[in-house]
């Protein structure tokens, strides 16, 4: 009866250690490096392209602050076109289930352009606040999915409302080095994403 009772103490140990290494993964301590192509309905001629970096990190239990940067452009002679993005906010996440995860987000940000050519340049931009929601799910130990939704109030021009998905995988023995792939559509633009993040 005691060797039964140490079994099912010891198996019941293994499946909560099991559980939370799979919780620990929906981590939002995190340092993220991607390349980002996208482009937007007012300006089709041009194909933006260029680095993101992200980085995430945990205040307080469920509290965390977060920001993102987008540096990308394209040419089409004789004209370029730079855009800069940059977003930083503060969220909150809940635990749905052990595998499961939502937040909210509040952010600050702006985007600026700037078009130019051999002899002249021309800038526009402006900033705004976002709220965003979204969804994690740890399908595997080493697989997870993820989408979520977000409104953004712009200063000036159109308001802007978008959806993304993605999916990441963790690799090596603490998993904490991670690759993914992103897709977001906006009302006006559309971005694909690339990265690999360090969960520390």
């Amino acid at each position: 009866m005691k060797k039964h009772t140490i079994a099912a103490t010891l198996m019941a140990f293994s499946s909560l250690c099991s559980t939370a290494v799979q919780a620990d993964n929906l981590d939002y301590d995190f340092v993220q490096l991607g390349y980002a192509a996208g482009d937007y309905a007012d300006i089709e001629p041009f194909d933006l392209k260029g680095p993101e970096f992200e980085a995430s990190y945990e205040l307080s239990h469920n509290l965390f602050i977060t920001g993102k940067y987008r540096s990308a452009d394209d040419k089409i002679s004789p004209y370029a076109l730079d855009e800069t993005n940059w977003q930083a906010g503060a969220g909150y996440y809940y635990n749905f289930r052990q595998d499961t995860v939502f937040d909210a987000r509040l952010y600050y940000g702006e985007i600026d352009f700037k078009l130019s050519d051999s002899e002249d340049s021309a800038k526009d931009g402006t900033h705004f606040f976002s709220l965003a929601g979204s969804v994690r799910h740890q399908l595997t130990d080493a697989v997870e999915l993820f989408g979520g939704l977000e409104v953004q109030k712009w200063h000036k021009g159109s308001n802007q409302k978008a959806y993304r998905l993605g999916a990441q995988y963790a690799f090596g023995e603490t998993k904490q080095f991670v690759l993914g792939a992103q897709y977001t559509k906006f009302s006006d633009s559309e971005w694909c994403k690339l990265f690999a993040r360090y969960v520390f």
